[in-house]
């Protein structure tokens, strides 16, 4: 008797809807991609019980003609492709024609639909046979789910509450709205509108969705390399969330939850945001169809990109450019209220007169007090040991070189400077400076810790390598053969960063770690940079580390609180975070300065009511 027996077709549907559907916001999610690619504009979602009960979807596209309604419901079938070369090209967001056979499988499905051209529609119910019955409709489809999973009650156990259900179809719904133009989705339950979203363009889908705030507290990016583009806007460093529900990344209209871009904009983050925040965005990358595989996962979350690494550093570099381009401007910046974080869209604009930001002020705080001089004399020191041949990558995000900026900032006539110009200091913590908007408060620690750390950033990162420190005695690892094969892909850009080795017998040798980070466990850093470069393309890892011993160093070197500043020195300093890139906070994520206009003074002391 033989062992291997083909499984039934009813049974083969199950194991499919296992596959791609978890939960009613699945379903809900396969029927809505069919309208869009359908070209509807207007899709209305209605549900009972969180969708457990009844999952009613409207849509007003092309429609399903009377002869292809049996075909619609047979596994892999599908209108969307013909071939292998048609497979390489998707893009549309079904294509496999596993979704109503796998639907159908597990609840008790009706289906209506009417072509445009026809004279009335066709309708189908496969839980009570193939045969398909002319029906009322209007052009479009109506697909009605009715007892999802009723059949396999295991799986119901697995749900969770009606209310988390109806949040997961809302969330849902509410991305499917961004991901493109001219389409309406109204979200009912019960036949009550509990949800309206999209609009005829970006502006207007993401104030249906996530409201006016997200355009108001965000930087606008839009950059294109040879075969991409990746548009949309990114919240600004001080407007965050404390989950990562508002975060939309789509890839050619498609809602991706994918590692490699996720690590790509963490990194672009990873010295702007405060411990704890995710940041919140909206971005759309398009991309040639042939240079992504979109069937990687059943339920098509991820995608596979044949040039991962250079996906991954075009991400990350065009985010990280955007956030550290916002810096103080004397046009729109949102005025937030004084029980607000201080955040706004400050829009990136030539610096009069750029230049890198200074290395330290004379601190007036007793024992703590620094001698400018020699502090000038370090930047100066530190600029002529600069290699002048570095050349920064296309599109890197860098601060110019520039004139000695100890040379003194005074008061220019006739200029109006963003952040205006000092009145005192409150508490020895706090800079008030007047602009022509109204008062601007600055918190000298943060701004000053900013300034000093992008300093010595720029240049470390302006040397063609880094600087080395050999180990004493050389540090044995073992190392897989796939690391090895890590070792060999990206040796020349380890040995860069200051790592060198020797590999003898499936052992590593360490004999020597990049100087700034000599105090650390170098063996654990090393392992840890070739296991992220296992998982992700490329690995920030080093880079990491080098900055937060930059951040410790310059949050010591900082001035701090109760240190008295001169005014020409609270001056030089406004100046210094206005051509600073990622101004708006400092290097650990706190806000670095706040606006507070005349209109906020007025509505203070009640002028004008």
């Amino acid at each position: 008797m033989a062992k291997i027996l083909a499984l039934p077709q009813e049974l083969i549907n199950q194991i499919a809807a296992g596959e791609v559907i978890e939960r009613p916001a699945s379903v809900v999610k396969e029927i809505v991609e069919n309208a869009i690619d359908a070209g509807a504009t207007k899709i209305e979602v209605n549900i009972e019980a969180a969708g457990s009960k009844l999952i009613q979807v409207r849509d007003n596209g092309c429609g399903i003609g009377k002869d292809d309604l049996p075909l619609a419901f047979t596994t892999h079938a599908t209108s969307k492709i013909r071939s292998f070369e048609d497979l390489e090209r998707l893009r549309t967001l079904g294509f496999r024609g596993e979704a109503l056979p796998s639907i159908t499988s597990v609840s008790k499905t009706t289906l209506t639909s009417r072509l445009q051209e026809a004279e009335h529609a066709w309708k189908i119910a496969p839980y009570l046979g193939m045969d398909v019955h002319p029906a009322a409709h209007p052009s479009g489809t109506t697909l009605t789910i009715r007892d999802l999973f009723y059949n396999t009650p295991a799986r119901r156990k697995f749900l969770k509450s009606e209310r988390t259900e109806r949040q997961h179809i809302g969330q849902l719904l509410q991305r499917m709205a961004l991901s493109r133009d001219h389409l309406a989705i109204i979200l009912r339950t019960h036949g009550k509108t509990v949800g309206q979203y999209g609009g005829d363009t970006p502006e207007a889908r993401i104030t249906s969705v996530m409201g006016q705030e997200l355009l108001e507290q965000s930087a606008a990016v839009d950059a294109e390399s040879a075969s991409m583009r990746l548009w949309g806007w990114i919240g600004l460093p001080t407007y965050t969330h404390t989950q990562t529900d508002r975060q939309h990344f789509f890839i050619n209209g498609r809602i991706i939850r994918d590692k490699v871009v996720v690590h790509a904009i963490k990194q672009a983050y990873q010295d702007v945001l405060h411990h704890g925040s995710h940041p919140i965005f909206v971005l759309f990358l398009e991309i040639d169809p042939e240079l992504i595989d979109v069937n990687a996962h059943p339920a098509k979350h991820e995608v596979r990109f044949r040039e991962a690494r250079l996906t991954h550093n075009f991400i990350s570099s065009t985010l990280n450019h955007a956030l550290r381009g916002v810096r103080p401007t004397a046009q729109a910046r949102r005025t937030p209220s004084a029980s607000e974080a201080p955040a706004g869209k400050p829009t990136p604009e030539p610096a009069r007169k750029p230049a890198l930001p200074l290395n330290h002020y004379p601190r007036n705080g007793g024992n703590r007090a620094v001698n400018l001089r020699e502090s000038a004399a370090y930047y100066r020191w530190a600029q002529s040991t600069r290699p002048r041949t570095a050349t920064p990558p296309p599109g890197a995000a860098c601060a110019p070189e520039n004139p000695d900026p100890f040379s003194g900032s005074g008061k220019d006539e006739g200029e109006e400077h963003p952040l205006g110009y000092a009145l005192g200091q409150i508490h020895g913590t706090f800079i008030v400076a007047e602009n022509t908007r109204g008062l601007v408060v600055v918190d000298m620690h943060a701004a000053h810790e900013r300034i000093l750390y992008e300093t010595f950033k720029a240049l470390l990162r302006g040397q063609e390598s880094s600087q080395s420190q050999r180990l004493l005695l050389p540090e044995a690892l073992t190392v897989s053969p796939a690391q090895e094969d890590v070792l060999e892909e990206h040796g020349a850009w380890l040995r860069q960063l200051g790592f060198t080795w020797r590999i003898s017998k499936n052992k590593l040798l360490l004999q020597a770690v990049p100087a700034l980070l000599k105090k650390h466990d170098c063996a654990q850093i090393f392992r840890d940079v070739l296991e992220e470069l296992e998982t992700y393309p490329a690995s920030g890892a080093v880079e990491r580390l080098q900055d937060q011993v930059l951040s410790t160093m310059c949050c010591h070197r900082a001035v701090r609180a109760h240190d008295r500043l001169s005014p020409s020195e609270m001056n030089e300093l406004l100046r210094a975070i206005e051509t600073t890139p990622a101004a708006g906070q400092c290097n650990h994520g706190r806000p670095t300065w706040t606006q507070i206009d005349t209109r906020q003074l007025n509505a203070l002391f009640l002028r004008g009511k």
